[in-house]
């Protein structure tokens, strides 16, 4: 049977045996709805103290994203695609600049682990965390 109070925001999927929290669930209730077997439900308001509750997995950084994406992204976020041009035009070193350029202009996807990401990143003053963000924004457009 489901614990809930007035103050549940969410409900904790239990494991009996060892009363690991194994996720919480924002959801309506549906009438009769019990958990699968060896599990229990009780709201994340009433779990005792010292119970263990599993962090989510963190979201998975795409390996690429499509050229489109990632402009998408940039536009939505205020970054100008003249701003990119000037941080290409920036770099230094005429060969990285050539290749960083081809990269930008042709290449129908972008990898995350191309040095080019980081390169632009940098440029722009953006850390490895907030790319890798954009990443995974980037993809669900």
């Amino acid at each position: 049977m489901i614990q809930i109070t007035k103050n549940t925001t969410s409900i904790a999927i239990v494991r009996q045996e060892d009363n690991k929290v194994l996720t919480f669930i924002r959801m309506d209730y549906p009438e009769g709805w019990e958990p699968e077997e060896g599990y229990y439900a009780i709201g994340d308001d009433l779990l005792p103290e010292g119970w263990e509750r599993i962090p989510p997995e963190p979201e998975k950084v795409p390996d690429s994203v499509t050229a489109t994406q990632i402009r998408l992204w940039l536009v939505t976020h205020g970054i100008s695609l003249q701003s990119i041009e000037s941080a290409i035009d920036s770099i230094e070193d005429q060969q990285t600049k050539d290749i960083v350029r081809v990269q930008w202009e042709y290449a129908p996807y972008v990898e995350r682990k191309h040095f080019m990401m980081d390169t632009l990143g940098i440029a722009l003053g953006f850390s490895t965390e907030q790319i890798d963000n954009a990443f995974i924004e980037a993809s669900k457009l």
